[in-house]
């Protein structure tokens, strides 16, 4: 029935948009907007691909806790906010990247064209600031042959590193609270700084966020500084250095609930996660060098170095974890003049030095039960040509070969603090493929480019995924295997709407999921295979003058084509059930409002439904469908820009996400009810 109201939901927005739009506006041409997702700057009429452009005005007025609030308008996506800063949000992009317990898998995250995705395919996002972000694009859809190891897609984060004439400055501070009574509250300020370096510029950006959620023990403090300059060198080059840190001395996990516990107390913790402190203390720091320079005949070429240090405390309801991480690489890339052909070469190493003790009251005990050297290098050579073929027809085609090398080194192995015997559970595992792609667009018109493609990806197991064992042993898994997938598309894009049908045949789907014996530690498996189906489509309009509107629906429809296995000496045959975690529809509507006569003045209504879906492979639990409203409203246009916003206006109890899979029935991760914030953003420029 929820499913049912969705659809006409959409139905009548998508054709109120519609009737409201001028006639004249159904006919515009298309933006030129120009994209570098692709690893080229190419105009985004001309690639067969689904990408969206998120810019810095679509986040005003917003909280930039994290990417949820950014990718809310990008169909495809479902970002899951667990309101849990010990274990980031819940990000997929076409149904890639669901089964993550923490961080983020599937999709490839780079952050002023570094990657934040290691070797082992796994994304951190620490030390990214939102409210830095000048433009986020998104690409849905296989991507290994750009990118390698990403399946789902691609998110790039940009911030701004233009030159400026003279200093320039932005302040904003932002207050909330969860409860009338200001006993739950959080505050988070953030500063700017932009200046001339010469005949380039720099950037300084610094902010902190104290945040204390609705739920117990679910505290967190982040600070995060940056720094960006761009200098030009000679008259062909160009040079930027960027260095990020963030620093998060806390950050409390208050765990999943079981129904139970879930109707009789949305607030509570498992006391399991408060007996042991869960939660974690990260410090990251990253730094890199882009040379950047165009040549005579108008080719361009481009080369990063860059590297990351992460130091973790992580304790949690099964183990104190503590892992100390180094990663490093370089890419360069040359591409002809015009974007004709660009090749390149990825190389990254990732060093993990991980080891597990007993928790004792959030404290590490003096028994190891894993203490191991990891190493992963990803070598990645790629080329992609396109060609026109028409006047008004290109067609783009790309090849990747990634090779991954595991490595292991067990020093649990002759230990002389214990009486125990291990085994040497050292070893190596190499993973790789060949990715393709093949993709074609038609212009039909200055208004419509219409495209089609096909492309397959490859996703490896990370180090974590590969080093929990259900056999609890050291070492790598060695039964767990690699993810692979062929995808196809359709699609079609205009002046201000899109829309793209696709299908994702997947092998070897990495399945995460929980075992009794130790509830809270993620374990993996391959299923035989799955397909994902689904229809994207995003609009927006101005109904009237001063008043826009955008409608956002995505349906999903990803099932296990071929999945048993056994647990408990029972057989499970999942063939034709649904994928646990992703709902099968999710819609947005939202309208936005500035009248002319009040001045800079601007409202917002938003509504978001999500359909229910399962929270188990082989148990018919799910959560239930919900909506939720919220109202923004503030002013801009002046030095100094109020706002204030009311989140969950209908205050209603829903789920925000879930653990898949979860041993307990612990799957529900509650979102805040009915909750409010102001700010203000204070611009100042120099003379």
């Amino acid at each position: 029935m929820g499913e049912m109201h969705a659809a006409r939901a959409f139905c009548s927005a998508a054709l109120a948009l519609y009737c409201a739009t001028p006639a004249e506006a159904q006919h515009d041409t298309l933006p030129p907007v120009t994209v570098t997702v692709t690893r080229t700057d190419l105009p985004l009429a001309r690639l067969p691909f689904a990408v969206a452009v998120v810019n810095k005005r679509d986040l005003a007025a917003r909280p930039t806790w994290g990417l949820d609030e950014a990718l809310a308008a990008v169909p495809g996506v479902y970002a899951a906010n667990r309101y849990n800063f010990s274990l980031d949000q819940r990000l997929s992009i076409r149904g890639f990247g669901a089964r993550s317990a923490f961080a983020v898998r599937g999709i490839k995250i780079l952050l002023d064209g570094i990657p934040q995705t290691l070797p082992d395919g796994q994304g951190q996002l620490t030390h990214v600031e939102l409210g830095a972000a000048d433009r986020i694009e998104v690409l849905r859809g296989s991507a290994s042959a750009l990118y390698g190891n990403a399946s789902g897609g691609v998110i790039s984060i940009w911030t701004d590193d233009r030159p400026v004439a003279r200093p320039t400055g932005e302040v904003r501070v932002v207050a909330g609270t969860f409860d009338r009574g200001l006993d739950r509250t959080w505050t988070k300020w953030q500063g700017t700084g932009r200046f001339r370096v010469g005949r380039g510029g720099a950037t300084l950006n610094l902010s902190r966020l104290s945040y204390e959620g609705e739920r117990d023990h679910s505290a967190a403090d982040f600070r995060a500084l940056s720094g960006r300059l761009v200098l030009p060198v000679g008259a062909v080059w160009s040079l930027t250095a960027l260095a990020d840190i963030g620093d998060q001395p806390r950050a409390d996990n208050p765990g999943a609930l079981n129904l139970t516990e879930l109707g009789r107390n949305r607030d509570t913790v498992p006391p399991v996660n408060l007996a042991t402190r869960a939660g974690k203390d990260v410090l990251q720091g990253q730094g890199g060098v882009t040379l950047r320079g165009t040549l005579a005949s108008g080719d361009e070429a481009t080369v990063t170095v860059f590297g990351l240090a992460r130091d973790l405390e992580n304790p949690q309801t099964f183990a104190y974890i503590r892992l100390n991480r180094t990663a490093y690489g370089s890419r360069a890339v040359f591409t002809r003049r015009g974007g004709r052909v660009t090749a390149g070469l990825d190389v990254q190493r990732q060093r993990d030095d991980r080891t597990n003790f007993g928790n004792s009251g959030g404290s590490p005990d003096t028994v190891r039960s894993l203490d191991q050297l990891e190493h992963v290098t990803e070598v990645g050579p790629f080329v992609q040509a396109m060609f026109d073929v028409a006047p008004r027809s290109t067609v783009t085609a790309g090849l990747r070969y990634d090779r991954v090398s595991f490595g292991v080194s067990d020093r649990l192995v002759g230990d002389s603090t214990t009486d125990v015997k291990y085994r040497d559970d050292s070893g190596d595992r190499v993973m790789a493929a060949f990715s393709g792609s093949l993709g074609a667009t038609l212009r039909a018109s200055d208004a419509v480019t219409m495209y089609a493609s096909a492309g397959s990806s490859f996703e490896t197991p990370t180090t974590t995924e590969l080093a929990n064992r259900p056999d609890t042993a050291g070492g790598f898994n060695r039964d767990l295997a690699p993810q692979r997938a062929w995808t196809y598309e359709v699609g079609a894009r205009g002046a201000g709407w899109e829309v793209a049908l696709y299908q994702a045949d997947v092998r070897g789907a990495l399945v995460s999921f929980e075992i009794p014996a130790s509830p809270g530690r993620r374990f993996f498996r391959n299923a035989g295979s799955a397909r994902y189906r689904g229809v994207e489509l995003s609009a927006g309009t101005s109904i009237v003058r001063g008043l826009d509107g955008r409608v956002t629906w995505t349906y999903s429809d990803f099932r296990y084509r071929r999945y048993a296995f056994t647990a408990g000496g029972t057989t499970h045959v999942l063939d034709g059930r649904r994928l646990p975690g992703i709902p099968q529809q999710a819609l947005r509507l939202a309208l936005r409002a500035r009248p002319a006569a009040l001045r800079g003045v601007w409202g917002e209504i938003e509504t978001q439904y999500t359909s229910r879906y399962a929270v188990d492979d082989t148990l018919s639990r799910q959560t239930s469908p919900w909506w939720v409203t919220n109202l923004r409203v503030g002013r801009e246009g002046g030095r100094v820009a109020p706002f204030v916003a009311f989140q969950n206006v209908f205050n209603r109890k829903y789920v925000a996400s879930v653990v898949v899979n979860a041993a307990a029935g612990r799957y529900y991760e509650p979102a805040p009810g009915r909750n409010m914030y102001l700010g203000v953003t204070a611009t100042y420029s120099g003379k």
